[in-house]
């Protein structure tokens, strides 16, 4: 599209970063979802689904809510420190500047309840945060146009029923709704190299500014999951998670609305410059998780585990931008399907006391032609370490987590859409920091 500016391509811009504000399933997955469900699964690397124990084994594998009795609760609380740097070069590939994220801490609670009814029956409710995103990054800096800051909050309300068939074998059907808010900025000057940003303060009509777009969105979805118990050592876990739509909505702001101004009247592009709703559908990956458990004495015990990720179905996001406005924009993303792997050992030394250690790498998804600034990952190394206290009916499960992101390159991504406001560079020491706090009790 040749002219003078296109907004079409702004609009295309901000829709490929919405996408990635609003992806789909896992506890333990790339991308931007949350793995922290529970300090215990935190410390064993999310190593959950077939070794089972406690209420958050809903968010890894319901059906394994079958070994508990009576009723049990569980809430849990992580915070989430994470950093990175982003080093941009020229055409020439000489090094223009390092710009590093603002440090972000943030919450995640879950809570999490079951309930025998029977010696068949077990009733499960889980609400935690499957997905989240909070990025800063420093004013003028020259990645703005792609993104400046973007904070993404999701909550899942998955209710699920197990039934067990006898000692060996249980299985679970679950359903969930998931809520989602967000807000994102760009700056508008940056785009171009500040072409715009010439064009309007030479006519008189200021700079662009930020644009700030805030969206809310629900997804229904449901999940069916398996545990087997071969014998007193072996155990096996199997759980899947159906695709979910989530439905979008929200609005764009402008601190210059362009298209409000004798400006729109140079390009019916620059038209679609101005404060308006938006609407429209994302169609979020299913996934499969696998996990086996041995346990040779009463108290050690080891997992494996592997998640399938069919990020391949996350291949773009129409969104129909409405009042004033109306007009559809098509973002492709061509994600790959992932895998994530993860092992880890649980010991307990004494009756009041358990130790745990775990380590999880994750492929990575993205299609690095359609990278950008909100998921500076090509991958991930998990390190983690636990502990866990048994008092009465009480327990207290600390752990503590440590991601390392491996490094994008942003070459593909700036060759290939040059109008995507993404500079040619890569991220330097992307990691995280992450603290998990968990208190049960058995009824």
């Amino acid at each position: 599209m040749n002219r003078l500016f296109p907004g079409a391509r702004l609009f295309g811009a901000l829709l490929v970063s919405l996408t990635l504000l609003f992806p789909a399933s896992r506890a333990q997955a790339e991308g931007f979802a949350i793995m922290e469900n529970s300090a215990r699964g935190m410390g064993l690397a999310g190593g959950l689904i077939a070794r089972g124990g406690d209420p958050s084994t809903l968010a890894y594998n319901p059906a394994a809510m079958t070994l508990l009795e009576g009723t049990q609760m569980q809430a849990n609380l992580a915070v989430s420190q994470f950093y990175w740097g982003v080093d941009t070069r020229d055409a020439a590939g000489n090094d223009t500047g390092n710009y590093h994220s603002a440090h972000q801490t943030w919450p995640i609670p879950s809570f999490y309840v079951t309930h025998q009814i029977n010696d068949n029956v077990w009733f499960g409710l889980a609400s935690y945060t499957r997905f989240g995103l909070g990025v800063k990054y420093p004013n003028e800096w020259p990645g703005g146009y792609n993104l400046q800051s973007v904070q993404l909050i999701t909550n899942s309300l998955n209710p699920s029923i197990a039934y067990k068939f006898n000692d060996h074998l249980s299985l679970a059907v679950g359903v969930e709704m998931m809520t989602a808010s967000m807000q994102m900025r760009k700056n508008l000057n940056q785009y171009g190299h500040g072409s715009l940003a010439a064009i309007s303060q030479g006519l008189g009509f200021g700079e662009p500014g930020d644009l700030n777009l805030n969206g809310h969105g629900v997804s229904f979805g449901g999940n069916v999951a398996l545990h087997m118990r071969f014998n007193d050592q072996w155990s096996m876990g199997l759980t899947y998670r159906a695709p979910m739509s989530l439905k979008v909505s929200g609005k764009t702001r402008y601190d210059n609305q362009l298209g409000k101004t004798p400006l729109g009247a140079l390009s019916p592009d620059i038209l679609m410059l101005q404060n308006s709703r938006l609407r429209g559908t994302l169609h979020l990956p299913d996934s499969i998780g696998f996990g086996v458990a041995y346990k040779p004495v009463e108290n050690l015990s080891f997992e494996a585990d592997a998640v399938y990720t069919l990020w391949s179905r996350f291949r773009d996001f129409n969104i129909y931008m409405k009042d004033p406005v109306n007009e559809w924009q098509n973002t492709d993303r061509h994600w790959r399907n992932s895998w994530t792997l993860g092992i880890s050992a649980e010991y307990k030394p004494v009756d009041w006391m358990a130790l745990r250690l775990g380590f999880m790498y994750e492929t990575s998804p993205m299609n690095l032609g359609n990278a950008d600034y909100m998921v500076p990952s090509n991958g991930r190394n998990y390190y983690t370490a636990g502990v866990g206290f048994f008092y009465k009916n009480w327990t207290i499960d600390l752990a503590y987590m440590y991601i390392h992101n491996h490094v994008l390159d942003y070459t593909d991504a700036a060759r290939l859409n040059p109008a995507g406001g993404v500079v040619a560079g890569h991220t330097t020491h992307p990691h995280a920091h992450n603290f998990g706090i968990g208190i049960g009790y058995k009824f």
